[in-house]
């Protein structure tokens, strides 16, 4: 049986508040700002920028930890980077170096549309005064960059039926966290307890927001591969034209 475990009270943020758009905006002007800039580059130069914002994020993602000890709300039971956005923020940065085709098609499925709905309903789990605030915004719109960069400016794709396969493997992950869950009475991954962001998606109580999740966690994945399906198409059939004209 869950019992919440002592800690720092999760925190939320109005949606459409002034401070909701402001922070939205910048981060979101962030991200189009250095994937101009990439696109503007020449391909060393892109690159190198590749590899300066990775390790921003690998710095972020390690930095953060170290941070949480020394204001002492760092335990066991929150602070492991477990959730779907903690595990697709550890890619974020690496794959920017290791461009595993398997490690970009995991980014990309969990992290555009975790760190988008993490955008637009935040829940800020260690709190969000002073830097907890702009590192949350740093680690989730660092997510979505790196995810879109990889793809818009280094020519990266997920391969066809990959939207469903990362969900099946994603599966698997499943018991592990919940075992983990289980002996250090966590709740990662919110497989005990829901989010208390208000999202339109967390519907019904345990476990029946869990089906939810996992229904609109197939759909996001099927709706973010939707483009290639059409570059697919369009790249196969200039294939044949090619082919025709030989």
């Amino acid at each position: 049986m869950y019992i919440e475990p002592h800690m720092i009270p999760h925190e939320t943020l109005e949606i459409f508040s002034l401070l909701w758009w402001q922070s939205n905006i910048v981060t979101l002007s962030l991200i189009l700002f250095f994937l101009l800039l990439g696109k503007w580059f020449n391909p060393e130069n892109r690159n190198n920028l590749a590899k300066v914002i990775g390790v921003v994020l690998i710095f972020r993602t390690v930095g953060v930890h170290f941070y949480w000890n020394y204001l002492g709300i760092w335990t066991i039971e929150t602070s492991l980077p477990l959730h779907l956005c903690g595990l697709s923020a550890i890619l974020s940065g690496i794959v920017l170096f290791w461009r595993k085709q398997w490690a970009y098609e995991c980014l990309f499925f969990w992290g555009i549309p975790g760190a988008f709905h993490s955008l637009m309903t935040p829940e800020f789990t260690s709190g969000k005064s002073g830097l907890l605030f702009y590192e949350y915004y740093l680690s989730h719109g660092g997510i979505i960059l790196s995810a879109i960069y990889l793809t818009w400016i280094l020519g990266m794709r997920p391969r066809k039926g990959s939207w469903w396969k990362v969900f099946l493997w994603s599966q698997l992950l499943l018991p592990v966290i919940g075992l983990i869950n289980w002996i250090v009475n966590a709740n990662y991954m919110y497989l005990f307890t829901k989010p208390i962001a208000n999202n339109p998606f967390l519907i019904g109580e345990w476990p029946w927001y869990l089906l939810n999740i996992e229904l609109m966690a197939l759909l996001h994945f099927f709706i973010v591969y939707l483009p290639f399906v059409y570059l697919n198409r369009q790249a196969e059939a200039n294939e044949s034209v090619r082919g025709l004209s030989v």
